[in-house]
């Protein structure tokens, strides 16, 4: 996601080929096998055809036309739809960080103890880390989901030996070491979960939506306690208005992410973009062409009279069927792998990251960063002395 766009407008777009649809494998392998049809039906019609002047190639090129007219239209739909379902998937993010950021700044303003702040925010970042981790995995086959889901709780889930000590001793030690280490190394990720919670996380289906209804619970025991304003007040709606915020963030990720265009669609497109027609027409007008000089030059068996007219008009049919039937399909399969590549925003392509993957693990950085800032901010007043709600 971080390019300069100025450069889009000169020479070097031809140059900085990183991260874009002409690296991948996949688009050149298509492209390949389309030469081989092409070159299979051109060698057929060159020693099958015994008069290719007879042979009228230009009416294939018209059923190849008008397929590029259905062809563009399913693909601008297909890749219009992807790219409004990608930018529905990063609204959705930048929707829960605004509101946990939101939250850190209320309870911060009305002095909340700093051991409630950070448990509160310790959930709220678990949770953006799990949403993210839930939908790394989803494109993944169920045993590589499994084996990488694994991985990531065992990330998250502090060091085993806090089980030997009391519940209580464990998360004031662990609250006291968030403080001096999470909080202040900027390189420290807050998103720690203790064994107790992590075990009961990994038996929830979406625990990163879930785990809004422990941090609604911790800001009414907050309310109870009246370290911020009771339920009845508008500043207590705020806050929590602030939490449904977060939640909506992650359901429209999540319906975004679930809810695909219609596969009858998006295999037809894909059934036509694969342009065989163009390859096959491509193929015909090669191989008469070839039948023609062969001819011409009296080579081997092509005996045919030939007259200079029909070859020269079958070099004009084999320049112009190989602009309209290489250079249109090559770019249809390349909007094709684009549209995919986007319809597929959390996806990793082997050791790399996709082209169209949102860049979720910056985008948790610069949160956590955030959070940490506020909190040096708050804890750093210039002439004033913090203001608490609840009088101490």
């Amino acid at each position: 996601m971080s390019y300069d766009a100025r450069t889009l407008v000169t020479f070097k777009v031809f140059s900085n080929l990183a991260g874009t649809v002409w690296t991948k494998a996949s688009l050149w392998k298509m492209m390949g096998t389309l030469l081989l049809i092409a070159l299979t039906v051109a060698a057929c019609i060159a020693v099958m055809v015994k008069d290719p002047a007879k042979l009228n190639v230009a009416r294939f090129q018209r059923i190849s036309s008008f397929l590029e007219v259905v062809v563009g239209l399913l693909l601008g739909f297909f890749l219009s739809s992807s790219m409004q379902r990608w930018y529905s998937c990063t609204n959705g993010f930048l929707e829960l960080f605004d509101a946990i950021r939101g939250l850190h700044m209320q309870l911060n303003a009305m002095g909340v103890s700093k051991e409630k702040v950070q448990l509160c925010l310790r959930y709220c970042v678990v949770s953006a880390h799990c949403l993210n981790h839930d939908l790394t995995a989803s494109p993944m086959t169920p045993e590589d989901a499994a084996e990488y889901l694994a991985s990531c709780w065992a990330d998250l889930t502090v060091e085993k030996e806090a089980e030997t000590r009391s519940a209580h001793v464990v998360i004031h030690q662990w609250v006291r070491s968030l403080r001096d280490i999470a909080w202040e190394d900027k390189s420290t990720s807050m998103a720690r979960l203790l064994p107790g919670e992590t075990d009961v996380l990994k038996n929830i289906v979406d625990p990163a939506q879930t785990l809004w209804v422990w941090i609604t619970s911790l800001l009414t025991r907050m309310s109870a306690d009246g370290e911020i304003p009771p339920m009845p007040t508008p500043t207590y709606g705020r806050i929590i208005s602030m939490a449904e915020q977060a939640y909506v963030g992650i359901r429209a990720v999540r319906a975004s992410i679930r809810v695909q265009p219609p596969y009858v669609h998006v295999q037809m497109m894909a059934a036509l973009v694969n342009n065989i027609v163009n390859a096959i027409s491509i193929g015909l007008t090669s191989g008469v062409t070839l039948s023609l000089v062969l001819a011409r030059a009296e080579v081997g068996f092509f005996k045919s009279k030939v007259q200079s007219e029909d070859l020269s008009h079958g070099l004009q049919d084999l320049a112009v069927g190989m602009i309209l039937c290489s250079v249109g399909p090559f770019l249809y399969q390349a909007l094709l792998e684009v549209a995919v590549c986007i319809a597929q925003p959390f996806a990793i392509a082997g050791k790399g990251v996709a082209p169209g993957r949102i860049p979720t693990e910056k985008l948790l950085q610069h949160l956590e960063k955030d959070l940490k800032d506020i909190e040096f901010m708050s804890t750093n007043l210039p002439w004033w002395n913090q203001a608490y709600f609840k009088n101490k």
